[in-house]
């Protein structure tokens, strides 16, 4: 009787056996001491909740294959639950050591049937990896992406400096190939002071400061006054004036 109770199974080898059955489901992607000591606390935790704890068993063995209830934890003041001396969100912490080793705390989203999920503020909080969902936010692949710029137009000035031309046209090539004539009016002739001899001092200039040759002294030419009241001063005056003869 005493050796039956004796080989009977004890609840930590049950955990123990539990806790090796979920550590060969685990990605990899946390070391193999974290995540030991990671399923350690919840299975212990999940001691007192057996319909629970077959949850979690039936969730992780079978990929979540099979639907599954919610796997609560109580929720901590800071909402961080500490194993191995670090500090991690607590669904965040078993999603990685089953389902995604890179997963990053932002791209959690729990599913609707959830009803203790992290996002709802319940004293109790969900950590079953199934009964939450990767949301990744999409990237801009830059990879395929080509900056590709307009044809090169060719600009063509026919203008030259010194050469009489009334005006210079510039040709345009379009992007559709058609010939766009510009027509400018060139600015005004600048004389080039340095074909200009400099006059004596003394000497009357042969041009004045607005550019005009000066020919001589412009005749003064009398102004007539005209108009409806007054006459031409040459109808007024008579031809000859005769004066009486003194004796």
């Amino acid at each position: 009787m005493s050796s039956l109770a004796t080989n009977a199974p004890t609840s930590a080898d049950a955990c123990l056996s539990i806790v090796h059955s979920l550590m060969c489901h685990r990605q990899g992607g946390e070391s193999e001491g974290f995540a030991k000591r990671a399923i350690e606390s919840l299975v212990k935790k999940l001691k007192e909740k057996r319909d629970e704890l077959d949850s979690l068993i039936t969730a992780i063995t079978t990929n979540g294959a099979h639907p599954s209830k919610c796997v609560t934890i109580q929720r901590t003041l800071d909402g961080r639950l500490q194993v191995a001396g670090r500090k991690g969100f607590p669904h965040v912490i078993y999603a990685r050591i089953w389902r995604w080793p890179d997963l990053h705390k932002n791209e959690l989203k729990h599913v609707k049937y959830c009803q203790f999920a992290f996002d709802l503020k319940c004293d109790s909080v969900c950590v079953n990896p199934y009964h939450y969902e990767r949301v990744v936010s999409p990237g801009i692949d830059l990879s395929g992406l080509t900056l590709q710029s307009g044809p090169s137009r060719l600009v063509k000035d026919e203008y030259t400096a010194g050469a009489p031309v009334p005006g210079n046209s510039m040709e345009v090539d379009g992007e559709i190939g058609v010939t766009q004539t510009i027509q400018h009016h060139p600015p005004q002739q600048n004389f080039n002071l340095a074909n200009i001899q400099q006059t004596p001092v003394g000497e009357p200039s042969l041009y004045n400061t607005t550019n005009r040759p000066l020919l001589g002294p412009s005749p003064t030419v009398p102004k007539l006054e005209t108009g409806p009241d007054t006459c031409s001063r040459a109808n007024w005056l008579p031809s000859r004036i005769h004066l009486p003869l003194l004796i």
